[in-house]
């Protein structure tokens, strides 16, 4: 899967807005699969395109509004959303997996067939030989969806070494970023949506074929599908 790369802002942001549609059809694509029965992934599924449907119009909300530091908190919860919609791929019976979570029970806590904890920095481990930026860029965003010092970067404007003074802007926009910021912003998110997009593609293949009753799911989709 080749990553999404925008020349410009306004680019990106198309870009973006093209997956509301997207949605729309894989979610009908769900619900017709197999006749329409429906089975513990797909309510995952289901909750993996809504709130992606939801961040995806407050991110370019943000993005519009100049609010970086809000903006990378919601691009932080989507890359969460596509990690833990895939951990599905790593269990053993991905129906009890998703009967689990669905009752309550967290994604850290349970295991995958190898008997590993799934928490996030496993699943990024799991993912990054695939996508190599995943491990830096959610390393980073950590900082911004728990108060760190990364806010205090955010607010600093300007600094003059030869003055030795720091100009803050504690504004509700944050206006010292160069528009390639942005536009790398906007892409990442949209590379996180096509991620997940490829995860659910392969639920709908596998729920189309022989193993989509019996607790079984393909380990690893393939060209946007389970084999």
């Amino acid at each position: 899967m080749e990553p999404v790369a925008s020349n410009s802002l306004e680019e990106a942001i198309i870009k973006l807005r093209s997956t509301e549609s997207q949605i729309m059809d894989l979610g009908e694509a769900v619900f017709s699969a197999d006749n329409g029965n429906m089975f513990p992934v797909d309510l995952l599924a289901i909750a993996a395109m809504k709130r992606t449907s939801g961040n995806t119009e407050g991110f370019i909300t943000l993005i519009e509004a100049k609010n970086m530091a809000a903006a990378r908190s919601l691009l932080r919860i989507q890359i969460d959303t596509f990690l833990r919609f895939s951990a599905t791929w790593l269990v053993e019976r991905p129906h009890d997996f998703a009967t689990d979570v669905i009752g309550g029970k967290q994604i850290r806590n349970l295991k995958d067939r190898n008997g590993k904890k799934m928490n996030d920095g496993y699943l990024v481990d799991v993912l990054s030989p695939e996508y190599p930026w995943l491990k830096d860029v959610y390393k980073n965003l950590c900082g911004y969806v728990h108060f760190s010092g990364s806010h205090l970067s955010n607010a600093v404007q300007s600094l003059s070494d030869n003055e030795r003074t720091v100009t803050f802007h504690i504004g509700k926009e944050d206006i010292h970023y160069p528009e390639w910021s942005w536009t790398e912003a906007v892409d990442c998110f949209t590379n996180a949506i096509n991620i997940l997009f490829y995860y659910i593609n392969g639920w709908i293949q596998t729920k189309s074929g022989v193993d989509k009753a019996n607790n079984q799911i393909q380990p690893t989709p393939k060209n946007g599908a389970a084999d």
